[in-house]
């Protein structure tokens, strides 16, 4: 089967990640599993499909169209595993400056 749009890379890097729903204070910590520049697998999680969140990261290298460093990205909950890890689609992201 052929899809229009290529699948973007994923890569297993393991760096931290916390995430939120919006207008939440509190800021939970996972673990990322794989990420890719249009999205990332991280977990544990209680998240569930269709679920509006917010994830923060700090990437060591460049991920496709995605910069490295500290940043922010709105997101949704595309799908979830037996084993508590939750795919997320990135709508946007922003760079953080630490200060």
């Amino acid at each position: 089967m052929v899809t229009p749009f290529p699948r973007s890379e994923r890569l297993a890097i393991p760096i931290w990640l916390t995430y939120r729903i919006p207008g939440d204070d509190r800021w939970i910590n996972s673990r990322v599993l794989h990420i890719s520049d249009s999205g990332v697998l991280f977990g544990p999680t209680a998240l569930r499909p269709g679920t509006a969140v917010e994830v923060m990261f700090s990437t060591p290298t460049d991920i496709g169209r995605l910069g490295s460093g500290k940043q922010v990205c709105a997101a949704e909950v595309v799908r979830t595993t037996d084993a508590g890890e939750a795919a997320v689609r990135f709508e946007e992201c922003w760079f953080m400056l630490d200060g």
